[in-house]
């Protein structure tokens, strides 16, 4: 299955949208995907709800740091690891106009009454599962020309 219609398989049996982006890809570096599963939670609703960046944008670049990430420190490693970052965030933001869930959503999730005018208006599910699918299959292809 490819990413980014598992991401959104993910996304829709009510995973959030950073565990959707970044479980898919954790079993291939040797991450389990329960862990996956742990490690992406609070990443979810931009930053705990907090409505800073998208989940799917924090789970994008959790799979660069898996798959590129430095364990000791190398500059040019980690130059590259930081390059293939910024080359996703351009191009999400080129697709969507931000990376932030504010941006994406024109509402400010970080305010719990915003929060609940979201939730009513069901943005989480009419417009994030975009933001999930795409997020998935740019970085997977970010990682594929990067080889």
């Amino acid at each position: 299955m490819e990413k980014k219609t598992e991401a959104r398989a993910l996304f829709e049996k009510k995973y959030n949208c950073a565990q959707s982006v970044f479980a898919p890809f954790a079993e291939k570096f040797g991450l389990p995907m329960d862990m996956a599963f742990k490690i992406a939670t609070p990443f979810g609703g931009g930053m705990g709800h907090a409505g800073q960046t998208c989940g799917a944008v924090s789970g994008a670049l959790m799979v660069i740091g898996l798959a590129k990430g430095i364990t000791e420190y190398d500059k040019n490693q980690k130059d590259a690891c930081y390059a293939l970052a910024n080359a996703f965030q351009s191009r999400f933001r080129a697709m969507h106009g931000d990376v932030t869930c504010p941006g994406l959503l024109g509402m400010d999730i970080g305010d719990p009454d915003v929060l609940e005018k979201v939730r009513e208006l069901d943005l989480f599910h009419t417009l994030c599962p975009t933001f999930v699918g795409d997020a998935a299959q740019l970085v997977e292809e970010i990682l594929n020309s990067a080889h």
